[in-house]
C-alpha cells in the first residue's frame, strides 16, 4: 500500500534512471506504475491525483494537495511524469490528463505561482515542448555524443542513449526508434520533436 506521492516520485526516479541506463525494464516499470497510479488515484471528475485510494474506512476524506512544499504534490510530479512519458511513448489518454491537471491548477498558477513551483515547471515544460535526443550506433563515438549532451543544460529534452542490445526492445515500446537509420560505423544523434526527427548528425 502506498500514497499517490509514493507512486509519482518512484515513476519520476525511474524516468531519470532510464535516461542514464536505457534498459527497457526501467521504462516498462515506470509505465506500469503510472497506469496503476492512475487507476488508484486519478480524479476523473476534476483532474489531478488524490493522495489515498479511498479503500481505508478510517480515512474519511480523500484529500488532494494543492501546495508544493518541501515535497511537491502528487499532481505536480504526476503531470511532469506524464509530459515526459508522452514524449517517450504516445498515449492520447496521458495528453488529456496533462491538460486537465494544468487547467485544474490554472488559477493557483496565476495567483500564487510561488506555491506551486513544480507545477509551474511542468507547465513550462509542456508549453516549451520536449525534444527527444536519440543516440544510436557504436562506442566510443556514441559515448562522445552522450557526453556532449550531458555537458549542456537541456531542461526541455529527454535523452535516449541506445546500445545495440537494447534497440529491439526499446523499438517495441517506442516505434519511432525502429525507423532510425543505423550508421555503418560510428554513431548518430537524432534530435526530434513530437516523434519527428531532423537528419542525423555524427559529430558532437
Amino acid at each position: 500500500d502506498a500514497y499517490a506521492e509514493d507512486y509519482a516520485f518512484l515513476v519520476f526516479g525511474l524516468i531519470e534512471l532510464f535516461q542514464a541506463d536505457p534498459d527497457t525494464a526501467w521504462l516498462e516499470w515506470a509505465i506500469t506504475l503510472q497506469r496503476r497510479q492512475d487507476e488508484l488515484f486519478w480524479d476523473a471528475a476534476a483532474g489531478g491525483w488524490v493522495s489515498t485510494t479511498g479503500e481505508d474506512p478510517s480515512v474519511l476524506l480523500r484529500m488532494k494537495e494543492y501546495y508544493d512544499g518541501a515535497e511537491p504534490t502528487a499532481s505536480s510530479v504526476g503531470v511532469m511524469n506524464l509530459v515526459v512519458l508522452a514524449h517517450l511513448t504516445e498515449n492520447s489518454l496521458w495528453s488529456e490528463q496533462i491538460d486537465r491537471t494544468l487547467r485544474l491548477f490554472g488559477a493557483r498558477l496565476e495567483q500564487m505561482g510561488r506555491a506551486v513551483p513544480m507545477m509551474a515547471a511542468a507547465l513550462s515544460t509542456s508549453l516549451a515542448g520536449i525534444q527527444q535526443i536519440v543516440l544510436v550506433g557504436a562506442d566510443p563515438d556514441r559515448g562522445q555524443l552522450a557526453r556532449t549532451v550531458a555537458s549542456r543544460y537541456l531542461p526541455f529534452a529527454v535523452t535516449i542513449d541506445i546500445s545495440d542490445r537494447h534497440r529491439d526492445k526499446l523499438a517495441a515500446l517506442m516505434p519511432f526508434i525502429a525507423t532510425m537509420q543505423l550508421p555503418r560505423n560510428g554513431a548518430f544523434a537524432y534530435v526530434c520533436r513530437n516523434f519527428t526527427c531532423q537528419a542525423p548528425v555524427r559529430e558532437a
